[in-house]
């Protein structure tokens, strides 16, 4: 096992972008850690680099203590799982796994131990004996994994590895490739763009944009405490509400009463708790200003059953009623502006529908209610709950 270290790394392609640009990143040994971000943000291409398939272009990767900028990807001590399998057809599941073994010269005694104990692990004994076209693709994920476990890596790098797979089949191997990992104790760096695996399987999750590192975080710190604007739209699902409000001020009616504040946005105004401005105090300094005010589906609740003031309460009418059966999305549009950044909409580069007009927002309710297309639906807001960011530069206001 071992440490692997960003220092400084970029990658730069001939005559385009950055791919990866300045990366420091520390991953633990023993850790699992998630690489995470839409389509071309430079997450493979660093897990890449990791590989040795991508050359560095400026930095140090270290593993362990050494550094491996020149050493070549078979002199490194790790192992790769790729999305497609890249299994031999023609090879039986025990040939596949042992493989490498066989290329290194090792005995073949030592070989059929790892191999069984490999095939144990994994659930994949009785079929040791078959090839590739004969398993399921959930199998052959198994089988690729195999053929990593058996050469005992210092680490281990997965790139997507279940993407191919139904959605119910994901979720069970994203117990299986958990459970694996706290067995081995191996060094596990995963690649995905679904953030529901990156918070469900790593020990911390690094964001990235554009080739930049955004924050790198256990999963339930990006969740309550995102570091800027793109990692509180992109981490959940689905996504946090981002409003674009105007804030005021007032003065409490009790005497030693901290002053009230509350936002406004398309005729709508809601007054914001305290317990939001302990963790928020910047926005207390923005009277009279925008900010871009965030707030995630799950807290919001039909009127009904959550007890609020009636400035706590926001009435949305409902474009789409999704029934999941524990649960109800409502979808609606707010009559403002998309949030933006600098002039450019939060989401825009992986979402098309982020520069309609108006804003859209999504309820997570209980599923115990009926909601039908057109009806007024009158909501209370957890405001306690809600996150406020910056419009200039997209920091939160802490």
């Amino acid at each position: 096992m071992a440490a692997v270290t960003f220092n400084n790394i970029s990658k730069r392609y001939k005559d385009g972008p950055k791919a990866v640009d300045d990366l420091n990143l520390e991953i633990t040994d023993g850790e699992f850690m998630v690489l995470v971000g839409p389509s071309g943000c430079g997450k493979s291409t660093a897990l890449r680099m990791i590989a040795g398939l991508e050359e560095i272009s400026d930095g140090e990767l270290r593993i362990g203590e050494r550094v491996v900028n020149e050493v070549p990807p078979g002199d490194r001590d790790i192992a790769m799982v790729f999305q497609n399998y890249a299994l031999y057809p023609h090879m039986t599941v025990r040939q596949n796994i042992g493989f490498a073994l066989e290329v290194a010269k090792v005995r073949k005694d030592e070989i059929n131990r790892r191999v069984e104990d490999a095939a144990e692990m994994l659930g994949l004994t009785e079929y040791l004996d078959r090839l590739p076209k004969a398993l399921s693709g959930g199998q052959r994920q198994r089988v690729a994994m195999g053929r990593a476990i058996v050469r005992s890596p210092q680490v281990f790098l997965m790139d997507e590895p279940l993407s191919n797979l139904d959605a119910k089949l994901r979720v069970q191997m994203r117990s299986d490739i958990i459970q694996l990992q706290a067995r081995l104790g191996t060094t596990m760096v995963y690649v995905t763009h679904d953030q529901v695996e990156a918070m469900t399987m790593g020990h911390r999750v690094a964001v990235m944009r554009k080739g930049v590192l955004q924050q790198v975080a256990p999963p339930q710190e990006l969740y309550l405490r995102p570091a800027n604007l793109f990692v509180a739209a992109f981490i959940g699902s689905p996504a946090m509400n981002l409003i674009t409000a105007d804030v005021t001020i007032e003065k409490a009616t009790g005497g030693d009463q901290p002053d009230d504040v509350f936002v406004s946005f398309g005729g709508h105004r809601l007054r914001i708790s305290p317990k939001a401005l302990d963790r928020y105090p910047g926005l207390r300094e923005r009277n009279g200003t925008k900010v871009i005010f965030g707030l995630r589906p799950e807290h919001f609740a039909m009127e009904e059953d959550l007890e609020v003031g009636d400035d706590q309460i926001l009435t949305i009418r409902c474009d789409l009623a999704e029934a999941m059966g524990a649960e109800v999305h409502i979808h609606a549009v707010i009559d403002v502006p998309p949030p933006a950044v600098d002039g450019a909409p939060i989401a825009a580069e992986d979402d098309p529908e982020a520069l309609v007009a108006g804003t859209k927002v999504i309820a997570r309710v209980d599923g115990i209610h009926t909601i039908a297309m057109g009806q007024d639906v009158r909501l209370a807001v957890k405001t306690h709950l809600t996150h406020f960011f910056d419009p200039a530069s997209g920091a939160p206001l802490r």
